[in-house]
């Protein structure tokens, strides 16, 4: 047979088989990536889901125990309770504190007790050897009540004085905490970095220190109806606290002193959320 005549017909036969293999051989190694590709993304987007679920599940978890706070601030103050009280637990704290942590139980139970009564007012104190943890977490949980709301701010104090090793030594990851009581981490984080909370800290300090505040925890019992005010220094026990308002109920007989102030006023506090 002569060679140059053309291309035997079972060779372009084999050819035309091979190349058919070739391709469905192709086809089928794409279509096996695209669908690990497609399995894959389906995966992620069902391990996602659970964990957003598991995250808001956790985040009204955390909220739940302080559901007798406002879930906005008012007038910029953080309240738990009621804001009409007839007597308020205005407390200079330090998120640092191992007696800030061993009091901070006490005035929630109290207001939880009190039928409407008695509130509770957080205002910041970070002490200067505990910085820089404590003036962070005071910050930090600014940051919180600005983007998820006064409900968030009494929940991330909670968290941090769980969390905390105390004494200065901090959280190891704040932006954990403030996301497991509802505040979205990249605004929490633009938030703290800017500093923005830094004036407010250092002015409740300085009117802590000119309240006469030396130490942490300490707490004005103050009755809302005259302005009278008794402090209550250190981790007291609830009866502390009693004694505190039955003093003042009695005071009310007697002239205000010219040191009397409400709660409310000349405190320095942030911006309404």
């Amino acid at each position: 047979m002569d060679n140059t005549k053309g291309t035997p017909l079972t060779a372009v036969v084999g050819l035309s088989l091979v190349f058919s293999a070739v391709a469905v051989g192709v086809s089928l190694s794409i279509s096996s990536m695209l669908g690990k590709a497609y399995v894959r993304d389906e995966v992620q987007k069902v391990l996602a889901q659970i964990e957003e679920e598991k995250i808001t599940s956790q985040v009204e978890a955390n909220l739940k125990p302080w559901s007798l706070a406002h879930k906005q601030t008012i007038d910029g103050r953080h309240i738990y309770g009621s804001p009409e009280a007839e007597f308020t637990l205005v407390e200079f704290s330090d998120l640092e504190c191992g007696f800030c942590k061993r009091l901070h139980e006490t005035p929630k139970m109290l207001v939880e007790q009190a039928k409407g009564k008695i509130n509770w007012e957080w205002h910041h104190f970070p002490l200067q050897f505990h910085d820089p943890a404590a003036t962070t977490g005071a910050e930090a949980a600014e940051c919180v009540g600005e983007i998820a709301g006064n409900q968030a701010f009494w929940a991330f104090t909670g968290q941090w004085f769980t969390q905390s090793k105390m004494n200065g030594q901090g959280v190891e990851n704040i932006g954990s905490i403030a996301r497991m009581v509802g505040a979205e981490e990249k605004a929490f984080t633009e938030c703290l970095n800017s500093g923005k909370y830094q004036q407010l800290v250092k002015k409740q300090i300085e009117k802590g220190i000119e309240l006469g505040v030396t130490g942490t925890p300490g707490t004005f019992v103050v009755d809302n109806t005259t302005g009278n005010r008794l402090l209550v220094k250190g981790a007291q026990p609830p009866q502390a606290f009693l004694q505190a308002v039955e003093q003042l109920v009695k005071m009310r007989e007697k002239t205000p002193s010219q040191e009397s102030i409400p709660a409310e006023v000349d405190m320095p506090v942030g911006e309404s959320q």
